[in-house]
C-alpha cells in the first residue's frame, strides 16, 4: 500500500531541468540553464580553499562576512540582508512564512514558475495576470489584488522572456499596493540590465516599502554550482523567514567564494559585458534567419518562430539536440512557438549559429 501524499503535491508537475547529456554525442553544448559559460572570478576559486579544513564544522549561520561584503558593494544595510542556498531556497522560505489556504498570490502570466510552485505547495491560490506583448501588465496586477492577496511576485528582468519593465512602472506598482501586500522583486538577472535597475529594489526597501528584493550569485558571478543567493528586505520579513529557514544551508566554502566574488566587481563586469555582446549578436543572427528575437535584459534570448512556419520551435529544439546543443523549449509556459537560448562561450555561440543556419535553411 502506498502512503498518500498531500493533494497539493500530487497535483504538481515534476520540476524540469535541461538535459545534461545527449546520447551518441561526445561534446555537449549546454545553452539551456542560463548559467555563465566561463569560469568565475579567480578570487572566488581561490577562496574555496581546502574543504578538509572546515567540513567538520557547521557553516557560519549569520553569514556576517558575506552580508558585509554585499552591503559595501551595493550600499545596503547588512542587517537587512538574508543569505540562502540560492534565491530558490529564499523563495521557498518566503512561501512557507506567508502562504496558507485562503491566501492569494498574484503573479504575471510568464513569470518564473518556481516561486508559484512553492506558494501552491503551502496552500495559496495563484492568481495569474495575462501579459500583453510578453510584458507584465502593472494595471492588471493591481486590479487582481484583493483583501485575500498577501504577495505579489514580479520578475524583472523576467525569465523566460527577458522583458525589462521601466523603473517608473515598478515604482508605481510598489507605491499602489495596499499595506497588507508584500511585493517580491526577483532580480536574478539584474546585472545584465542597465545599472539603474540594480539599485531600485534596495531603494524601495530603504524608503520603507513593503518590498523584498532577491538576488543571486548563480548568473553574472558564475557560481551556479555553489548555490548562493541573497535577499534584501524589511526587518519583520527577515524575522518571519528566520523562523523557517534551515540553519547552515550555505556551506562554508560557498560563503567564502561568494564573498570573494562580490569583491571582484571588475571580473563580474567584464563577464557581464561579454555576455551582453554575445546576446545582442545572437538576436541579430536569429533575425537574419527569420526568427523573432525578443529584447532581453538577461543572459539568454527568447526566440519565436513565426506562426505556421517550418521547422517549428519544437523541431528546432530537437534538431539542435541531435547536434549536442541543448536549448529550452517553452511549452511549460504555453509558449509553444518559442525557444530560450542561454548565452554560452564565444565558440559555443558560433557553433550554435552554424547549426541554426543549417536547420532553418
Amino acid at each position: 500500500m502506498t502512503t498518500p501524499i498531500r493533494t497539493a503535491i500530487a497535483a504538481l508537475p515534476d520540476y524540469s531541468y535541461a538535459p545534461r547529456e545527449v546520447a551518441g554525442v561526445a561534446r555537449v553544448i549546454q545553452l539551456g540553464q542560463n548559467e555563465l559559460a566561463v569560469p568565475p572570478s579567480p578570487l572566488a576559486l581561490a577562496a574555496l580553499g581546502d574543504p578538509a579544513h572546515h567540513v567538520n564544522r557547521y557553516a557560519d549561520d549569520g553569514h556576517d562576512a558575506l552580508r558585509a561584503a554585499i552591503g559595501r558593494v551595493h550600499g545596503l544595510d547588512p542587517q537587512k540582508i538574508m543569505v540562502g542556498s540560492g534565491s530558490m531556497e529564499l523563495m521557498s522560505v518566503l512561501a512557507q512564512a506567508y502562504c496558507e489556504p485562503g491566501v492569494e498570490v498574484v503573479v504575471s502570466q510568464y513569470g518564473y514558475k518556481w516561486f508559484q510552485v512553492q506558494c501552491a505547495i503551502n496552500g495559496a491560490t495563484i492568481v495569474s495576470v495575462p501579459e500583453h506583448g510578453l510584458i507584465a501588465d502593472i494595471d492588471g496586477l493591481l486590479a487582481a489584488v484583493t483583501p485575500a492577496t498577501r504577495l505579489v511576485f514580479l520578475v524583472n528582468p523576467n525569465n523566460p522572456t527577458g522583458a525589462l519593465l521601466p523603473l517608473a512602472q515598478v515604482e508605481r506598482l510598489a507605491a499602489a499596493l495596499p499595506p497588507h501586500v508584500l511585493l517580491l522583486l526577483d532580480c536574478a538577472y539584474v546585472e545584465f540590465a542597465p545599472a539603474e535597475h540594480g539599485v531600485l529594489g534596495g531603494r524601495l526597501v530603504d524608503d520603507g516599502g513593503n518590498v523584498v528584493m532577491l538576488r543571486t550569485f548563480s548568473k553574472a558571478y558564475g557560481l551556479a554550482g555553489l548555490r548562493v543567493g541573497w535577499m534584501y528586505g524589511p526587518a519583520d520579513v527577515l524575522a518571519a523567514m528566520g523562523k523557517v529557514r534551515i540553519p547552515g544551508s550555505v556551506p562554508t566554502p560557498c560563503l567564502a567564494a561568494a564573498t570573494a566574488a562580490v569583491g571582484d566587481q571588475a571580473h563580474m563586469a567584464a563577464m557581464r559585458d561579454g555576455v551582453i555582446a554575445l546576446r545582442e549578436n545572437l538576436r541579430a543572427q536569429a533575425a537574419e534567419l527569420g526568427m523573432e528575437a525578443l529584447p532581453s535584459a538577461g543572459n539568454f534570448v527568447l526566440l519565436r518562430k513565426p506562426g505556421g512556419s517550418r521547422p517549428g520551435a519544437a523541431e528546432v529544439v530537437a534538431a539542435l539536440l541531435e547536434r549536442g546543443i541543448i536549448v529550452r523549449a517553452m511549452g511549460s509556459y504555453r509558449l509553444d512557438d518559442c525557444l530560450r537560448i542561454s548565452i554560452g562561450a564565444p565558440e559555443e555561440m558560433a557553433l550554435l549559429h552554424g547549426a541554426l543556419r543549417t536547420i532553418l535553411n
